[in-house]
């Protein structure tokens, strides 16, 4: 795979950048329809917005077999780094140094606990800012929160991935006002149609946006685009 993001399902996602490859809340290795080689393709970094399974993942088998570092806020990387694993622990309010970058660490409105059922700290969503100059925000599960307008004001991103499912995060008409606020060129739709609570027609949300002028990337699995 060249440089560019590839879609692997519900919230995950695989960001290619030079030697460097960036899993983000990778929950897909169930999915058969999933194609991704860990021992093929680069994993470098597994970036977790929050802790509940469908996000976490496969975290630990991957990381277990890639030796990739684990960043999460600093509740849930403590559980990782107890296990053993490299995991760094972060917070909110500046951009952190990696080899490929900076990734920010921005609240979002949801629930986050760990599998041991402990408090994982404060969901959260990334910015992505790679050396190239790209920006990437994945919002994580999260519902229409002001941060967003402060996002786009100061930190506008180029690709910014929504979910649109409802039940447990922005709808469709929440998550066109969020495309609005962030002031991102092109909306990636996440977090829909894996179960029936958030059954959603991303085709909608991309004719909604096409009428405010936003570019919609609706990714099939497996999909990537190019930067």
């Amino acid at each position: 795979m060249d440089d560019g993001i590839k879609y692997l399902g519900h919230s995950a996602f695989y960001i290619k950048t030079d030697q460097y490859g960036i899993l983000i809340d990778p929950w897909f290795i169930h999915n058969k329809n999933v194609e991704f080689d860990i021992g093929k393709e680069p994993v470098t970094h597994i970036f977790i917005t929050h802790a509940h399974s469908d996000h976490l993942g496969d975290t630990l088998r991957i990381a277990k077999y890639t030796d990739a570092q684990i960043v999460a806020i600093f509740e849930t990387a403590n559980y990782f780094q107890k296990l053993g694993f490299n995991a760094l622990g972060v917070g909110f309010g500046s951009a952190v140094n990696f080899e490929f970058g900076t990734a920010k660490f921005y609240p979002a409105t949801h629930t986050n606990s760990l599998p041991n059922g402990e408090y994982g700290g404060s969901a959260a969503g990334i910015m992505f800012s790679l050396n190239g100059g790209i920006k990437i925000y994945h919002a994580g599960d999260t519902g229409l929160t002001k941060e967003f307008e402060l996002i786009g004001k100061y930190d506008a991103p180029y690709y910014a991935m929504l979910p649109i499912g409802g039940h447990y995060t922005m709808g469709i008409e929440e998550a066109v006002i969020a495309a609005q606020m962030l002031n991102a060129e092109e909306i990636i739709p996440m977090h829909y149609n894996t179960f029936d609570v958030i059954k959603a027609d991303p085709l909608d949300f991309k004719t909604e946006l096409n009428t405010i002028g936003k570019i919609c990337n609706v990714m099939a699995e497996n999909e990537v685009l190019d930067f």
